[in-house]
């Protein structure tokens, strides 16, 4: 799954509302996770998804959401913030239709364990992220770099036909997702405080998708890591 590079805020400046930036970011962080949940769903047991699966629709919804999550950071600039909503509800969407074949492929009762334990885990890194004092800047930049080399790995091991530990995988990336999760915190509580008005609605959508990116990714690491023997 993607996840775009960093945005340079340190232009604005300005005292805030911080909870409620940060309650209008986890809200939709929530939303989006939700809507994602209740497409995938309704996908699944209407049958739905297998029309889907044919001619060029696979590629055209992966290109739908890499273009949405490229594209959101000039979207900051020049979009309004209904437009950042709209984008960000078409990207869960379709992304609760790509997942739907997480269904197909994993019994439902390790999908549902799965998702448990990736928001308990997702909060413990809200929890570090909002708590610690440490800059997590670095550890941040070093994990996309580590996620980046991680990406093409796979994708060279996949022209050449080599083979690779899915539970290897997992692991680092699952590793790499938990130090980015823990600085996009950190970075969203900075935000929040340094941002009012309209350009923290903008930013409270931005770091939203941010956060639903991270918890994706967190997501299906852990449902491979713990149904890596347990496959339909």
């Amino acid at each position: 799954m993607p996840h775009y590079s960093d945005y340079d805020y340190s232009s604005f400046s300005g005292v805030s509302d911080q909870r409620r930036g940060l309650l209008k970011t986890y809200t939709w962080m929530f939303f989006g996770v939700l809507l994602t949940a209740l497409t995938s769903f309704l996908m699944y047991t209407t049958g739905l998804y297998y029309y889907f699966c044919v001619g060029p629709m696979p590629l055209l919804l992966v290109l739908v959401q890499f273009g949405i999550a490229f594209g959101f950071s000039g979207a900051m600039r020049s979009a309004t913030s209904t437009t950042m909503k709209m984008l960000f509800i078409i990207f869960a969407v379709t992304m609760g239709i790509s997942l739907t074949s997480i269904g197909i492929v994993y019994q439902l009762g390790t999908i549902f364990i799965a998702f448990l334990v990736s928001a308990v885990y997702f909060l413990c890194l809200v929890a570090i992220g909002m708590t610690t004092r440490r800059d997590l800047s670095s550890i941040g930049t070093i994990c996309i770099a580590g996620l980046l080399a991680l990406i093409v790995t796979q994708v060279v091991l996949m022209l050449f036909r080599v083979g690779m530990s899915t539970r290897l995988i997992s692991i680092i990336g699952l590793l790499l997702f938990t130090g980015i999760t823990a600085w996009d915190v950190q970075r969203t509580n900075q935000i929040m405080a340094n941002t009012s008005g309209m350009t923290q609605e903008k930013f409270a959508i931005f770091m939203a998708l941010e956060l639903y990116l991270d918890f994706i990714n967190i997501f299906l690491y852990i449902l491979r890591l713990l149904g890596s023997n347990n496959r339909n």
